[in-house]
């Protein structure tokens, strides 16, 4: 404005030229007469004060610029050259302009002399301010009802030096670090934090006076003024000055530590999902067919199809043939019923390979309580329940092998005899047994390769062949020995066990009281340790013989010795010979023998405990990794 009324001065010279610059001038231009009248007065002036040119010169100024602006009585702008108007010339202020209709309003207004037709005129250049004033009311209402709003919702406003310091801080910060604002006037932000986020932000960040562009949702731990932890979400613009320079910062953050605990508790949960090895997948609710929204990698792993194949899928379609259709009508109910089920079914592997899945489903609910999802929770129990069958056949399996054992020591006069079988796992595969038949007392123990049903039924089927190959008479043949037995039942039984690819050792005796001899043959199984009464050291009882079901048509051989009162005999299986200790050392047959001789003056059951304890002290409470058998034979003994 100063250089356009430096401009009309230049070119008061011409009336003419003068009349066309004012025409084209937006702002309004007033020339006044020392006395205060008005000489002239553009179109501009017109449209902002509401006078015609015609009905406004040769008026006094002081009708356009009213109290306090203006010297009250005639004279105004003589007045002010008196009061000193001289001393604003050339400078701008801002006054108060009347329109014709009366109204008042803001004016910008500048004042310089000049000389038109050789006598002293003021020249004024005036501007409405009226909009200026209105975006000014406008623009400082709208930052205090956002300040309003911002203090409504807890958001902290802000402002902060070139260096960072603090200027300014909304009462919000009450709330979200415990301070109030006057507390950190002055500090820098930086002090506010951790003590890890002031050294990351202060090694990642450059100075705060060399950034130039705002920041958006830069998220930061404060410390708390009571000590704990606070996260923010915060937003930044730079202020910057006409001449380019930074002049302060404006911000604004918002307390988001519920939140952030809350996503980083589901960001736990989600990675927990993904690294459990059990299958999860959630399914659409509101959809009938239910289709897979979400499935983690465990379900990928179980079921051999990718994310991209199961996602959109119903999970029937793991189902296959042999899928038990009552289980799946039990899932079909409960989806309808919008209810949890628990179920275990077979199911089907992309590859076809079948396994058995336990299946967890649970319905979820929203706040409203309506139904919306189903969880699935899905873990392959193939071994599992492998286990379990294979459980429940040897729980079988022993009931068949505990009806085989003898149910309590024999005792007849001249002798006495006990055993017992302590199995590794739920049944063994070691099977021993004595009885008394036609004067004659047979005793045998036996190892089958295997624990199973199949081993129980298999040693089921020795011992009746083996009581009914004893037990034959035949007047016109002599009496059948032990090894002729244990070559019956070898050519018997071969066929069955190489089929099922076991065999048998086996060690079989005949004892006869009344004439005190012991005929004994062995199939590959241990030597029996017969202590004598008159010696301090055990003898083993050995004979040639390969152990049953390997091949045909074996030689057993057959031997005898006589037995005087006071002797005994152990029989074992190799359970007891190799049981080993914490370091590795194996219980042995020296060991055994040297424990054996020293049961001499004890029952048959008394030295089976005896043994049996000195075992267990030698394994130092381990359980035995094998079957465990025994079986003595006391001589002469007497009640």
């Amino acid at each position: 404005m100063l250089n356009e009324t430096s401009f009309l001065t230049a070119a008061l010279d011409s009336e003419t030229k003068l009349e066309a610059i004012l025409n084209t001038i937006t702002d309004g231009v007033i020339a006044i007469e020392k006395n205060g009248h008005i000489q002239l007065f553009n179109p501009a002036a017109e449209k902002l004060f509401g006078y015609r040119r015609e009905e406004i010169l040769g008026q006094n100024v002081s009708i356009l610029m009213p109290a306090p602006d203006h010297v009250a009585h005639d004279g105004y702008i003589a007045n002010y050259v008196q009061t000193g108007i001289k001393k604003i010339i050339g400078i701008g202020r801002e006054v108060t302009g009347k329109r014709k209709d009366g109204t008042v309003f803001p004016l910008y207004l500048s004042i310089g002399d000049a000389l038109l037709n050789q006598e002293r005129m003021f020249v004024a250049v005036v501007h409405d301010l009226t909009r200026q004033k209105l975006d000014k009311e406008a623009l400082q209402a709208s930052e205090e009802r956002f300040r309003d709003v911002a203090e409504m919702t807890g958001e902290w406003l802000w402002e902060q030096d070139t260096e960072g310091c603090y200027l300014y801080s909304s009462s919000a910060v009450s709330q979200i670090l415990g301070y109030q604002p006057e507390e950190i006037l002055g500090k820098s932000y930086l002090s506010l934090l951790t003590e890890e986020d002031k050294q990351h932000w202060a090694t990642k960040l450059p100075p705060t006076h060399d950034v130039r562009e705002p920041f958006h949702r830069l998220v930061n731990r404060y410390r708390h003024k009571d000590g704990h932890e606070v996260f923010t979400e915060s937003t930044g613009k730079p202020f910057i000055g006409q001449d380019g320079q930074l002049l302060k910062w404006l911000g604004v953050d918002h307390d988001i530590t519920v939140r952030k605990r809350y996503l980083d508790a589901l960001h736990l949960r989600d990675r927990a999902i993904e690294a459990v090895s059990v299958g999860i997948n959630i399914t659409d609710a509101s959809d009938k067919k239910n289709p897979t929204i979400y499935l983690n990698p465990a379900l990928s792993r179980i079921t051999g199809y990718t994310k991209e194949e199961l996602q959109g899928k119903d999970m029937e379609i793991l189902q296959g043939p042999d899928t038990d259709k009552t289980v799946i009508g039990e899932i079909s109910r409960a989806l309808r019923e919008g209810r949890g089920c628990e179920v275990v079914l077979k199911n089907y592997r992309k590859d076809g390979t079948p396994f058995w899945n336990e299946l967890l489903i649970s319905p979820v609910h929203n706040e409203a309580g309506k139904l919306t999802h189903f969880i699935g929770v899905q873990s392959d129990v193939t071994e599992r329940r492998r286990a379990q069958e294979e459980r429940h056949e040897l729980e079988i399996a022993k009931q068949i092998q505990s009806s085989l054992l003898p149910k309590a020591p024999l005792k007849v006069d001249g002798f006495q005899v006990a055993g017992v079988c302590l199995p590794a796992t739920h049944v063994g595969g070691d099977y021993y047994d004595y009885y008394y038949s036609q004067d004659t007392l047979n005793i045998v123990i036996a190892d089958v390769s295997g624990h199973s049903v199949g081993a129980a039924l298999l040693m089921a089927g020795v011992r009746n062949t083996l009581k009914a190959e004893s037990r034959k008479t035949d007047p016109l043949a002599p009496d059948r020995g032990s090894a002729e037995i244990l070559h019956v039942l070898n050519e018997l039984l071969h066929d069955d066990l190489n089929g099922s690819d076991m065999f048998i050792s086996m060690f079989y005796m005949r004892y006869h009281p009344a004439l005190r001899q012991v005929c004994y043959s062995n199939a590959g199984h241990n030597c029996p340790l017969w202590l004598a009464a008159d010696g301090n050291q055990c003898r083993e009882l050995d004979a040639e013989g390969m152990v049953i079901g390997v091949r045909k048509d074996v030689f057993f051989e057959e031997k005898c010795i006589l037995l005087q009162p006071g002797d005994k005999i152990l029989l074992y299986t190799d359970g007891i010979t190799e049981a080993q200790n914490r370091a590795g050392e194996f219980f042995g047959v020296d060991r055994l023998s040297e424990l054996f001789a020293a049961q001499r003056c004890e029952s048959p059951q008394a030295s089976i405990d005896n043994i049996l304890a000195a075992l267990r002290k030698f394994c130092g409470g381990q359980p035995f990794s094998d079957d465990v058998s025994l079986v003595v034979l006391n001589v002469g003994f007497q009640e």
